[in-house]
């Protein structure tokens, strides 16, 4: 029997986030060479078609053009995390204040942030091994869930559209299809 249901309250519980526009909380690059855990959070960064987010590892072997870059909402990762410093630890490039949810940014919808523009990926965001070990068993089900509810709770996986520099602070225009 499925008891997943009890995390919709937690959802639900957690602050609003803008519909139309938003804002970016955080970036965060993985850098190539430097470990599993290693992070590093700039003030900006360029993101560029093709590649992803530069001097992230995953803009040096990108998976696919749809996962160029990751976006997480900054009160599910709060949520999750034991502080603000873990909040890097989940990996996704920007940490944002905007409903990722899939009613509100379906696939094909552009983000334009900086003077980048982003588009959402139909791929699905899910919690993989290492948010499971480094946030617990708790929260993996918890954005799991949100995820198959259309939340995107493990956030949304994005292609560059337009190359071009995003920094902390820059607002998100969202263009829907």
């Amino acid at each position: 029997m499925d008891f997943s249901f009890r995390f919709d309250s937690w959802f639900r519980a957690l602050p609003k986030s803008p519909l139309d526009g938003g804002t970016v909380h955080l970036l965060v690059q993985r850098p190539a060479g430097g470990g599993v855990g290693a992070r590093l959070t700039p003030a900006t960064v360029r993101v560029e078609v093709g590649k992803g987010v530069i001097g992230d590892r995953r803009s040096q072997n990108p998976d696919s053009k749809e996962g160029e870059v990751s976006l997480i909402n900054v009160h599910v990762l709060r949520a999750v995390s034991e502080s603000e410093e873990r909040m890097t630890i989940s990996g996704d490039n920007l940490q944002v204040d905007l409903d990722l949810s899939e009613a509100n940014l379906p696939g094909g919808t552009r983000l334009l942030v900086g003077s980048a523009i982003l588009e959402v990926s139909d791929q699905p965001h899910v919690p993989c091994g290492l948010f499971l070990e480094r946030f617990g068993l708790k929260s993996a089900r918890r954005v799991a869930r949100a995820n198959r509810k259309g939340k995107r709770g493990r956030g949304v996986l994005c292609s560059v559209q337009q190359s071009g520099e995003i920094a902390v602070g820059d607002s998100i225009r969202v263009e829907r299809p």
